[in-house]
């Protein structure tokens, strides 16, 4: 047969208008053309096509059946945008009728590439919700912010739901099985969940079963992942010529006093104790190109009532460490959805089993790679190098033949790596069960059960030649370290829920109720020691430790619980298609609070009002008004913190053996409750030009009160020093504008070019404020609470904290005495301005606004996307650059390597000083993401649905100021700068630098797709 013709015009199902540039494919082809501008086209039609594809942004797309017909005039209804479905708490809406701040991130716009982390596939996506991971530690973990800092004490991250599952863990569910991603931003979306919902809600959906045929599909990919920064430190001449410099420096400023009378040595003597003839680039000593490969394979399909889908997913993770860095991890899924009883009753089970094998690098690695001596080598047996004998036999006899100075604070990175490690072995297991019958069609209940799992063992060797952890230059007896850690957390939920729909003509009511059980366990047991016998034993033997018969073996073991109950209601009235209003309030109650405060209510209400069909407007496609607003809480953060506790404090000897002393943990505090987060958020949805551009606006300011945090105590009449609170007197208060907007450009339905852009910008804004209250602890005596847990740290700059929350000021700062520069140049000193004990602002640790730029485009089979993100307005403390970017270190420490950047003040000589010199503008604009496709066209009969092949980069380029080696906010204080949450971390004290962060990295990937 030969092609025929199809004309006809495409028009508007509600008004009637023409469509222009509306799509017209033959499906499955390449085929097609566009409306003119009065809707009108004509399309040749091959003579084996079935059917026409007809899309028009912000329409919903039709397939037309050809059956002979010459002409075919269609009627295209309501917008996409409009009939999107979104997920909400106990629930899903269409678009139109979301009354609150909720941002919905489909798979298809998901970050490409490298992705471990599930976070990671959002990053930059959703307007308010930063994510950030400084460094590129492989078994690190994100900072996740919405709308900026929540809680004191609480948590500060937001509520993770899976599938329903509140508080279930991030890591059961592989990237590759998340279908959508549904963030409740503000107050009236996350007050549903009551007191565990403050810092916002992200709601994830796994992809389920559809029926129909089965389909099976593969996606892998490799990558490539390796350094993109690292310190800029000296090399062997520089080195030389720097500690030199210093040393005839300090010869020539000298004074002799009665003390003393002796000159220092001169920079030749200087130069000539520390060169060790050769030179050592450690940092590519101890990194390396990380090669990873990663594996999905699911099928899924559907038969009568009956839809399933079944995943395995198995990632290979190499890191930058040259040697033990990285995860192994195999992840299997099960989803299935049975209808029964004429469809009225529906039984879904969800299983997920994760299994994880990490092992850990020491981050020490990366800071003693900076600081050590480049002539050095890596053993004393290497050639090219001139080791002095009594250097040599030492490390010989002590340090199993790596080259190590016995001096503080100083430790060979090569031999840290090769004679320790730590290991974890993990199981996670989340599986759900559902029942929801339909007793009437407009009368619905249901009732879940879930249990998600988690499971390990830990294990940490140091060898007997290992200086840093193994304790090699101290007592034979105590030489090697071991420990083990074993851990298991459950968490247990039961919901059950009933909505009813009430048709009111031409409005409807929704009302729903439900009830939450939830409890969570927590136990686990450790031991570790010094004193191996033998290396060979590792972390498997601790029975042999020399440290139990010494009475110094440390063990603990542990078992905690807590509880959440919350009954709620909502009620979702619909005002014909332009108004819908919303309420809904949860009593909940916890056994963390004290007796008297164990429960309380968290009310919200929000309303929306459609400005085009409310006021019948001609120009623009959506003009949505939102507003609302609702309290949402969080929880003491420890689970017995009202009781007064006692512990362990150590052994002593008594009679020939040893007694375990107990002692207070912690303080009573019985009139402990939640804090309490007030929100008002409004907002607008926009849609102009038949949807090509969309996007949204809100403002909002939250209130948070009764802050939960550790306050000091006096003791007596205080058992124990510190005591969790709630602080009365003040109050955080969060402000900021949200916007996000997009437009669509060239052929958005066909083979043509088209180009997507969407730009997020958020700003936000923290402050404490006196509430006028008489406060019931000493927080912030004076206005100002300092953090002495921010100090720099040693050797030598301890005691010198450089975070404070001042009361009225911004939250986020950084203060700090002020350098003259000029003037610290001409005297060779550091010369500060004012009184160098005087502490002022001199820069904030968060951002001012943050932006994401997503770039989508397609051309034929290819499509392109790019995606830019940034944060501004910040400031790090760079604690690299204070310790070894100092010329005064190479003269109280000379064997340490110097970073030099060009803010090196070579010539200046002091000891080294925290100062605003080493407060940088951290401002970032970063290629995040870049992903080239194909799709290949296939025939019929090839027994292929689709093939389609990538190559994506990560972290591509940044563009900043700072000269460290990431720029990404710092949301808390990594204490012990793993980028791993180990309890090492403070909220409080953001914008720190630490000295041990991992090198930021770049990821190239080539991946594959393929349906069968």
């Amino acid at each position: 047969m030969a092609q025929s013709t199809v004309s006809g015009t495409i028009t508007d199902a509600d008004n009637g208008d023409p469509l222009i540039g509306a799509s017209i494919l033959v499906t499955g082809t390449s085929t097609g053309t566009v409306t003119d501008f009065d809707g009108k086209y004509t399309v040749n039609v091959p003579a084996n096509a079935e059917s026409l594809t007809i899309s028009y942004t912000g329409y919903a797309t039709q397939t037309i059946a050809l059956t002979g017909q010459s002409t075919l005039d269609i009627q295209l209804a309501s917008g996409e945008l409009l009939d999107e479905v979104v997920v909400v708490g106990y629930g899903t809406v269409t678009q139109k009728q979301v009354t609150s701040a909720v941002t919905t991130i489909e798979a298809e716009d998901f970050n490409a590439g490298n992705i471990n982390d599930p976070t990671q596939l959002i990053q930059g996506k959703v307007a308010g919700l930063t994510i950030s991971k400084p460094g590129g530690n492989a078994n690190g973990s994100s900072t996740i912010r919405l709308r900026g800092l929540s809680s004191f004490g609480g948590n500060s991250s937001p509520l993770v739901i899976i599938d329903g599952v509140v508080g279930a863990n991030l890591n059961t569910v592989d990237p590759a099985d998340i279908e959508s991603v549904n963030v409740l931003k503000d107050g009236s979306a996350a007050a549903i969940y009551g007191i565990q919902a403050s810092a916002g809600v992200i709601i994830v959906t796994t992809k389920k079963g559809q029926a129909g045929k089965g389909e099976l599909s593969y996606r892998g990919y490799v990558s490539a992942e390796s350094i993109a920064a690292a310190p800029e430190v000296a090399g062997r001449d520089e080195y030389l010529r720097l500690i030199g410099s210093a040393a005839d420096i300090a010869r020539a400023n000298f004074v002799p006093t009665p003390e003393s009378p002796d000159p220092p040595p001169t920079g030749a003597q200087v130069i000539a104790q520390n060169d060790f003839g050769g030179e050592t680039d450690w940092i590519d000593a101890v990194t390396r190109t990380g090669i990873s490969n990663v594996h999905n394979l699911s099928y899924s399909g559907g038969i009568g009532g009956t839809t399933y889908r079944a995943s395995v997913n198995y990632r290979d993770i190499q890191g930058i460490g040259f040697q033990d860095d990285g995860f192994n991890q195999l992840n299997g899924r099960l989803s299935v959805t049975q209808k029964a009883i004429n469809d009225r009753l529906t039984l879904s089970i969800d299983v997920t089993a994760t299994d994880k094998n990490s092992d850990f690098f020491n981050p020490n690695v990366f800071k003693f790679a900076t600081t050590y001596n480049p002539t050095a080598p890596i053993r004393v047996s290497d050639p090219g190098y001139n080791v002095p004998q009594a250097v040599a036999d030492n490390s010989d006899a002590i340090y199993g033949g790596f080259f190590e100075i016995d001096n503080f604070d100083y430790n060979n990175p090569f031999a840290i790596a090769a004679t320790s490690n730590s290991k974890r072995e993990e199981t996670n297991t989340l599986y759900s069960m559902r029942a929801g019958f339909d007793v009437t069609d407009d009368f619905n209940i249901q009732a879940s059960f879930s249990r998600n799992r988690s499971s390990g063992v830990s294990g940490s060797f140091a060898s007997q030649t290992n200086r840093l952890i193994g304790g090699a230059a101290g007592a034979q007896e105590r030489k090697g370290f071991a420990s083990r850690f074993s851990n298991t957390d459950v968490n247990d939920l039961f919901e059950i829920t009933g909505t009813y729909d009430l048709d009111l003509g031409s409005n409807n009511l929704e009302l729903l109720a439900g009830y939450s059980w939830q409890e969570y366990n927590f136990e686990g047991f450790s031991a570790s020691g010094r004193g191996l016998p033998s290396d060979a034993f590792g972390f498997n033997n601790l029975g042999t430790l020399a440290d139990i018969a010494g009475g110094q073996l440390s063990v603990f073991s542990y078992q905690q619980a807590y509880r959440v109950i919350g009954f709620f209601g909502r009620a979702r009235l619909s005002l014909g298609s332009a108004y819908n209003i919303t309420a809904s309030v949860r009593r909940d109650g916890t056994s963390r609070n004290g007796p008297e405060n164990k429960w309380d209510l968290f009310p919200a209400i929000s309303a929306s009002a459609d400005l085009v069909d409310a006021l019948d407007l001609a120009g623009p496609d959506q003009l949505k008004l939102r507003a609302g607003y609702g309290i949402t809480g969080s929880l003491p953060n420890g689970n017995y913190g009202y009781l007064q506790t006692f512990g362990t404090q150590g052994q002593v000897p008594s009679e020939g053996g040893f007694i375990t002393t107990i002692g207070p943990t912690s303080n009573a505090n019985p009139n402990l409750k939640f804090e309490k987060k007030g929100e008002f958020n409004v907002g607008l949805d926009f849609a102009f030009m038949d949807y090509r551009l969309t996007g949204t606006l809100d403002f909002y300011t939250r209130n948070t009160r009764d802050l939960i945090t550790n306050v000091e105590v006096p003791t007596p009449p205080f058992l124990f020093g510190t005591v969790e609170a709630n602080l009365n007197n003040v109050e955080l208060i969060n402000t900021g504008v949200e916007l996000s907007v997009g437009y669509l450009v060239g052929d958005t339905g066909g083979d043509g070019f088209s180009w997507e852009p969407r730009l997020n910008f958020s700003t936000f804004n923290t402050k404490l404020e006196d509430n006028g209250e008489t406060p019931d602890f000493n927080f912030g005596a004076g206005g100002v609470q300092i953090f002495q847990s921010s100090t720099p740290g040693s050797p030598g700059q301890n005691g010198d904290p450089v975070s404070q929350v001042v009361i009225g000021e911004d939250f986020g700062g950084l203060y700090t005495r002020q350098l003259d520069v000029e003037a610290s140049q001409a005297a060779g000193e550091y010369v500060f301005i004012g009184d160098e004990n005087e502490k002022v602002l001199v820069g904030n640790g968060l951002p001012d606004f943050s932006l994401g730029f997503a770039n989508n485009f397609s051309y034929g089979n290819f499509d392109l996307s790019i995606f830019l993100r940034g944060d501004f307005g910040h400031s790090i403390a760079n604690m690299p650059a204070n310790f070894y970017g100092q010329h005064g270190n190479a003269i109280s420490r000379p064997l340490d390597n110097l970073i030099v950047t060009d803010r090196f003040l070579e010539g200046i000589i002091s000891a080294p000083k925290f100062s605003d010199y080493f407060v940088e503008k951290a401002s970032f604009l970063a290629l995040d993401n870049l992903q080239l496709g194909y799709k290949f066209d296939l025939g019929e009969n090839t027994g292929f649905d689709n093939i389609r092949l990538y190559v994506a980069g990560q972290n591509l380029f940044y563009i900043t100021d700072y000269s460290g080696v990431d720029p990404n906010v710092r949301f808390i204080d990594d204490q012990n700068a793993n980028g791993i949450v180990d309890n090492g971390e403070n909220p409080l004290t953001p914008g720190i630098d630490r000295r041990s962060t991992f090198f930021r990295t770049r990821t190239l990937t080539a991946g594959v797709s393929v349906g069968f």
